[in-house]
């Protein structure tokens, strides 16, 4: 393997929280080495911009509030060989991360990805809100069996499967299929490659989500995404996520994204969209039904909006119509290289 070093460009995208993102650059300029140039992409309101005189950052208004486009914006922003993506909530624990990933990087043949290890600062997050079912034990067998029937099977560590579902990331790293967007290392000519832009609609409709396990998808089918057990941030989460602020909306977003990640994934493998959608119906559906029993046990303004929510999500389903093969690039393109030009 060639012994030059390898550029790292730091992507981070944001809305609306100058405090966490001034806070996350401060650290990255503390960082020993430090990285090639940081990226910020901006989609916030103007009184809550983003500036710094700071040569090694640059900063770029998005057009678009939405975090898919403004990864690919920060993408076709950068000439470095790996991109390190962080959310402006991430915290750096080590300070020599910059060294740690080329040593990383430098072990690994035909590697397209790190999956790197963050944790909540916090116990009590955005999603905390979020009531958990209580239908049956998370060990019991009998639950196992009905998430295998329901199709939510208990997947094999690293596996990425339809509908959103994955298993575990492996316990002492290695190979795996899917990311968590807080922070991971992408390879810059392999992240938005063979990479359906549909996401990006789908985020300006505020229907989109899990658009980070499907970019891990994509780079693994590409070559090596590697996951690096090793904890090297926090996830400092002040309950500001814009997801979970109105559960309805996010029951619905959930439930609507979960085709579009199926049948991506199938468009990856070349399998077939018919059980594609099936598999999908059927998901949503048994995902229904235990939302509903759920309810009927404790009724609440909560379950009620995310049963509610789930339930438009399904309805609105039925009109989405996939792009089966991968559309010009064109529009999105353009709307990136606009943004990413210097003004």
């Amino acid at each position: 393997m060639s012994s030059t070093k390898l550029n790292i460009d730091v992507i981070v995208c944001t809305y609306n929280r100058p405090d966490k993102l001034t806070q996350l650059v401060n650290q990255l300029l503390t960082c020993n080495p430090l990285p090639n140039k940081i990226i910020v992409i901006d989609s916030s309101d103007e009184h809550n911009r983003f500036s710094s005189t700071n040569e090694l950052v640059k900063t770029i208004v998005s057009s678009h509030k939405n975090q898919p486009y403004q990864r690919f914006v920060g993408c076709h922003s950068s000439n470095a060989d790996y991109l390190l993506y962080l959310d402006d909530d991430m915290e750096i624990i080590s300070l020599d991360v910059f060294e740690v990933l080329q040593n990383e990087i430098a072990q690994h043949e035909n590697l397209t990805g790190l999956v790197l290890k963050f944790e909540d600062k916090h116990e009590d997050t955005s999603l905390s809100k979020i009531p958990k079912s209580n239908l049956l034990s998370n060990e019991s067998v009998i639950k196992k069996t009905v998430n295998w029937i329901t199709c939510y099977p208990t997947l094999p560590d690293g596996k990425f499967g339809l509908c959103g579902n994955r298993g575990k990331q492996p316990l002492n790293g290695g190979q795996t299929e899917w990311l968590s967007g807080g922070a991971f290392l992408a390879k810059r000519d392999s992240v938005f490659k063979n990479f359906n832009v549909q996401l990006f609609d789908l985020f300006e409709q505020r229907l989109g989500m899990g658009e980070d396990a499907i970019i891990g998808y994509g780079l693994s089918k590409q070559g090596n995404l590697i996951y690096f057990p090793s904890l090297l941030f926090y996830h400092n989460d002040q309950k500001d996520s814009t997801y979970s602020a109105n559960q309805f909306e996010f029951a619905k977003r959930v439930i609507y994204s979960r085709l579009y990640i199926s049948l991506e994934k199938i468009r990856l493998d070349k399998a077939s969209f018919l059980y594609g959608k099936i598999y999908f119906h059927w998901y949503v559906f048994c995902r229904i039904l235990g939302l509903f029993i759920n309810y009927l046990k404790n009724k609440n303004k909560i379950r009620k909006d995310i049963l509610s929510g789930s339930i438009s999500g399904w309805k609105k389903s039925f009109t989405f119509r996939f792009h089966k093969q991968v559309e010009d690039n064109n529009k999105w393109l353009l709307e990136a290289k606009k943004d990413s030009s210097d003004k």
